[in-house]
């Protein structure tokens, strides 16, 4: 471009910044819309991914994968069967199981879910600062920090547990807990429950039948010092190799305390290598029918049923976006008619064709820079957004690559408004030659 087509260019872009800028402003939004999809797409994706990193199988009664998968991590649904302690003990009893953690489910608090469990839950499975982390009293709770931030509760203050899920279930009021702990982030779905001892999932249910209360229970009934989860691991020194791997296999003394029923087992075992043949020993298993679900082979099927709804999504934004290029266009070839004598006068001064198609293209050039950059900064702001919302009413948590992986996406449009702005521009140059300097209307 030499110095007089800038010229021109930028004053007739000046001259006309109300319409334009309402052009810059739609595109922008579709593509903030677009890159904003995809962004928020492969965080979601990288979140349930990360939910269950360090666990290597899930084991539960036999069920669909992904059933138990969303009910033992995500708290979506229910389980149709549980496993008894014989069984958990069997499992941790492998000679490929490392660490095993028992969960209980069932109960709520004010909308949160009751988790049931040892101290193993947070040094395997949640890390992130919480592996210290363990119940020193039959009645003690730990909570994540989401439950805390909503409910406001701090260390030290009492709750009671609901039994079932729902807003319709009795109170355990009989036996509150106390907050002993808030968990650190670990960026799961974990965030938004509550754990208790997997004696107490037991503790609190004696004397009900059904949902209703019997027999109302008084704490000191109930209440005791846990022991060291460490103070009885001579019971797998007699094997040598149990020793070696079964550093908490006795945690809290759960097999002699814990509740008869459990819902999941989340297992770790000492090589990945080996989670085919455990997974086939435990859907072998005689005594129960067992099913063993490998987590990230049953989240990339549940991601394949999500990304229909992903591409269904990405369609109507590349439609949006082309809809806003084909408003450019009806605006440019609107806006023709009152440039025609601009075009004209142009034309006796001598301006050639590739002036005046140039004056058209380069401001199509101008308008879809701006949208893009317009744009991606929308989409930086929706993702970080996104990102807080997935993070504190989710539990899912990713890095943004956000420039990295899709800035590209938004500069296609650059190209896609230089093709759609040729035919108003020929058309443009076209009127001008045949007008003259007295434009007929």
């Amino acid at each position: 471009m030499n110095k007089m087509l800038l010229t021109l260019l930028f004053r007739s872009i000046i001259d006309r910044r109300f319409s334009l800028g309402l052009i810059v402003v739609a595109l922008a939004a579709a593509v903030a819309l677009y890159v904003s999809v995809q962004n928020i797409q492969r965080m979601t994706r990288a979140g349930f991914e990360n939910s269950v990193a360090n666990v290597d199988v899930v084991v539960a009664a036999r069920s669909s994968d992904i059933q138990i998968l969303l009910n033992a991590v995500f708290g979506i649904g229910q389980s149709t069967r549980l496993m008894s302690a014989e069984s958990v003990a069997d499992v941790a009893d492998f000679a490929e199981t490392a660490w095993h953690v028992p969960v209980s489910l069932g109960d709520s608090h004010k909308g949160f879910r009751v988790i049931g469990t040892t101290a193993g839950m947070f040094r395997h499975v949640l890390e992130n600062g919480n592996a210290d982390v363990r119940f020193d009293k039959t009645l003690d709770a730990v909570i994540g920090i989401d439950v805390a931030l909503a409910l406001g509760y701090r260390r030290g203050d009492d709750l009671v547990l609901q039994h079932g899920v729902g807003d319709y279930g009795a109170a355990h009021d009989d036996l509150p807990f106390r907050i002993h702990h808030i968990l650190q982030r670990s960026g799961t779905p974990f965030d938004r429950a509550i754990f208790i001892p997997l004696a107490a999932s037991e503790a609190i249910h004696r004397g009900w039948r059904g949902a209703q209360r019997l027999v109302e229970l008084k704490p000191a009934q109930v209440e005791r010092k846990l022991a060291d989860p460490h103070a009885d691991a001579h019971h797998h020194d007699e094997d040598e190799h149990h020793g070696e791997h079964h550093d908490d296999a006795h945690d809290e003394d759960e097999h002699a305390h814990g509740p008869s029923g459990i819902d999941a087992v989340f297992v770790g075992l000492t090589s990945k290598r080996s989670v085919v043949r455990v997974q086939r020993k435990i859907n072998e298993y005689d005594e129960e029918a067992l099913m063993a679900v490998i987590p990230g082979v049953t989240l990339a099927s549940i991601w394949q049923v999500i990304g229909f709804a992903d591409r269904g999504f990405m369609v109507i934004n590349l439609l949006i976006i082309g809809l806003v290029l084909l408003s450019m266009v009806a605006m440019t070839a609107l806006s023709a008619d009152n440039r025609r004598r601009e075009m004209a006068i142009l034309r006796a001064l001598g301006a050639s064709p590739r002036l005046l198609v140039g004056l058209m293209i380069g401001e199509a050039v101008l308008l879809s820079l701006a949208a893009a950059l317009v744009g991606m900064a929308m989409a930086a702001g929706l993702s970080a957004t996104a990102h807080e919302v997935l993070a504190s009413r989710y539990g899912l948590m990713a890095e943004s690559d956000f420039f990295l992986t899709d800035a590209w996406l938004a500069f296609y449009l650059v190209p896609a408004a230089i093709l759609a702005n040729l035919l108003p521009a020929m058309r443009l140059y076209r009127n001008s030659v045949n007008d003259g300097i007295m434009v007929k209307r």
